[in-house]
């Protein structure tokens, strides 16, 4: 299935991170543009109010790449622009990067609009340095390749999350109920070659982090 590669303005991911995103669609939120300057990335769509950008950095790219300016007063932040742009071109997987900083605002914003597209059947992940955030829901599984010093969290979203399952984990779990606010499943590591997430009902975050 095809993937779309959104660039925001937040944290800036190291280019060896980007490299290993697989990618046939890259949209620039704002600011992000100058990111992709940096990786050498030429995006298919910039967009965005353009409140964070540098005039001469979007001169360099307005003549050959399409460009969709909306006010500064607007309903939608930039981030959700993007998304929105691409999943009109079809993209049902979509990768985020520059979703995290400082903000927490907008951080917290983005990790919502994982679960408001998931509700359209659209999956979203959000990748930083430190961090790689997925979704998971009612019937759903999951493979994470073990890694030296990743921690992996499960954190619920609904009321509770029922018949949560982990399989080749340092803690595993056996049709467990785990309700939200509770830390149960902060900071557990894969022990197999991978591990296993399987959830029966709910809707839950996933975060795969290091130091």
């Amino acid at each position: 299935m095809k993937r779309a590669l959104i660039i925001g303005n937040g944290e800036e991911v190291k280019k060896k991170i980007i490299d290993g995103i697989d990618c046939d669609y890259v949209v620039c939120a704002d600011g992000g543009l100058e990111k992709a300057k940096k990786y050498g990335i030429v995006p298919d769509l910039i967009i965005g109010d353009l409140d964070s950008l540098a005039p001469h950095v979007l001169k360099e790219y307005e003549k050959n790449v399409p460009l969709e300016k909306f006010p500064s007063e607007k309903d939608l932040t930039d981030m959700e622009l993007a998304i929105e742009a691409a999943v009109s071109k079809g993209y049902k997987r979509i990768v985020l990067t520059g979703a995290t900083g400082t903000r927490l605002d907008h951080t917290l914003g983005n990790i919502m609009l994982m679960e408001k597209y998931q509700k359209a059947g659209v999956n979203i992940s959000i990748i930083d340095n430190n961090n790689e955030i997925k979704m998971i829901s009612d019937d759903g599984e999951l493979y994470i390749e073990a890694k030296e010093g990743r921690y992996i969290s499960i954190i619920p979203l609904t009321d509770s999350i029922q018949g949560l399952y982990l399989e080749g984990f340092k803690y595993p779990l056996t049709n467990v109920k785990v309700q939200r606010g509770s830390t149960l499943c902060i900071s557990n590591q894969v022990k197999d070659k991978a591990g296993k997430v399987k959830l029966r009902q709910g809707k839950a975050l996933v975060f795969i982090s290091k130091d």
